[in-house]
């Protein structure tokens, strides 16, 4: 008990660490960095003519496209805060997800729902008790039944320290593109 103890700090802490460094990266975000389309044909998030916010999307495109700031920062947040992960977790679903994860207009409201969707995140997996985590995840699952839930809040934590360290690189190449 004491180990499956240990893990649950360790995830727990990780996800608080991966979060902060992301985070402290994002601060300031503008919306020019916020819409930078750095190639040709990137996916972003388009606002339409009501000021509505919808990010691009292809269930199998022909070939991945590159994604800019805003995809990128829409995608992480959807990475914190989807409802499959409430419901592959805990077996509830919230019901909040699609609203949690809307791509946003602008770079602050991007910034917020990003905030918001890892405390929803934290919150979850703060509710798991050690032995929680290596329950196996179940039918709702799909191909990945057999996994236990720790190994599922890892697979979610490396996604965002993947995804935080893209949007690392692209506001480091926006800033020494302008110069």
């Amino acid at each position: 008990m004491l180990e499956q103890t240990a893990f649950r700090s360790d995830l727990i802490s990780l996800s608080e660490y991966v979060f902060a460094r992301t985070s402290d990266r994002l601060t300031g975000l503008t919306d020019e960095e916020y819409f930078w389309e750095p190639v040709p044909e990137c996916w972003t998030v388009r606002i339409d003519e009501d000021g509505g916010a919808s990010a691009d999307w292809a269930d199998d495109p022909d070939q991945a496209p590159f994604t800019t700031i805003s995809w990128r920062l829409w995608h992480l947040t959807d990475c914190y805060g989807s409802d499959r992960n409430e419901l592959w977790l805990r077996g509830t679903d919230d019901g909040a997800g699609d609203a949690r994860c809307a791509a946003r207009p602008n770079a602050t409201a991007a910034l917020s729902a990003l905030n918001g969707a890892y405390r929803w995140w934290q919150d979850l997996i703060d509710s798991l008790s050690p032995s929680d985590l290596i329950d196996r995840l179940g039918p709702i699952a799909g191909p990945y039944a057999d996994s236990d839930k720790g190994a599922f809040v890892l697979h979610q934590i490396d996604e965002m320290i993947h995804h935080g360290a893209e949007l690392a690189v692209l506001l480091d190449l926006h800033q020494h593109s302008a110069v």
